[in-house]
């Protein structure tokens, strides 16, 4: 039987103050992610521009980035841009196996603490390595789903794009019309994506609790929303409106608010929130002899 939402939050929440190690994997995941950065996108601006850092420290000085200072820099950047978009490509590409391998990692670690009460780092290494590849394919799957929702933003061009001349001296006629077209076109996109982040919330799960490839696993995942689209909806909404609470919150704090925002997420938010996922999951896909131990 399906446990209600209160009784996942409530109990996932006791599991998680029980394991707060579940929190490892995220924080692993964010400094490997900004060490590749770093070396690799830092270390290609430093070799291809050696000018550029030395403009950091004026970036929050008025008026103190010149045209003068930005012409030399353009003409460092120009030849140089194909290593640095191959950069950027390459980084994308290693933080996307990165997050997975720590994502499949955490969702393993809370499938053990949940059925068994406690989990350990070596769940972490399992499940991350063996279905890191299974999980990055199921998220892109999820991503290029998602990006259909551009398709609403095709009218706007298909509008703007005969009028491009017209707009170096935009008049209200052709302005107004142009503008609404777009924001009616990224409304509607964004209710698209947000429908599809509902849609498919349960898929990573599929991948890794259930050992499945990335197709079965958006399918099942899909299926279960499918046949449990309130439970689905009501714990995306907690945890939507929880991560919007923290961040609004913690936003107000002078110049810190940020950081701690980040912290937040990575050490409280995103743990407590694969349990619970984890622990819906589980609940739904587990037959009422073997039931949840916790």
């Amino acid at each position: 039987m399906v446990e209600d939402i209160g009784s996942v939050i409530g109990k996932g929440f006791d599991t998680w103050k029980e394991n707060l190690i579940i929190c490892l994997p995220f924080v692993f995941s964010a400094v490997l992610t900004s060490i590749v950065a770093v070396i690799i996108i830092g270390g290609t601006l430093l070799a291809a521009i050696p000018s550029f850092f030395s403009l950091i420290p004026l970036l929050d000085k008025p008026g103190a980035i010149t045209p003068e200072l930005i012409s030399p820099l353009m003409s460092q950047i120009l030849p140089s841009i194909g290593i640095i978009i191959a950069a950027v490509i390459i980084t994308v590409i290693l933080a996307m196996l990165i997050s997975a391998y720590f994502t499949a990692g955490a969702i393993g670690m809370a499938k053990g603490a949940t059925q068994t009460g406690g989990t350990s780092l070596s769940d972490m290494k399992d499940y991350g390595g063996r279905k890191f590849i299974s999980l990055l394919f199921a998220d892109i799957i999820v991503g290029l789903i998602s990006l259909v929702g551009l398709v609403f933003l095709i009218p706007g061009l298909l509008y703007a794009l005969p009028n491009l001349t017209t707009f170096s001296e935009p008049t209200p006629d052709v302005f107004l019309p142009a503008f609404a077209i777009f924001m009616i076109g990224i409304l509607i996109m964004s209710i698209y994506m947000i429908l599809i982040s509902i849609l498919f919330a349960l898929p990573r799960y599929a991948v890794v609790i259930d050992d499945l490839g990335a197709i079965e696993g958006v399918k099942k995942g899909f299926n279960i929303f499918m046949n449990h689209k309130v439970d689905v909806f009501l714990l995306w909404l907690v945890t939507l409106v929880i991560s919007i609470a923290v961040s609004v919150i913690l936003g107000f704090i002078p110049y810190v608010g940020q950081f701690l925002n980040m912290a937040v997420s990575i050490i409280v938010i995103q743990p407590l929130t694969f349990i619970w996922w984890s622990r819906l999951y589980l609940s739904i896909t587990t037959p009422e002899t073997d039931e949840l131990t916790i």
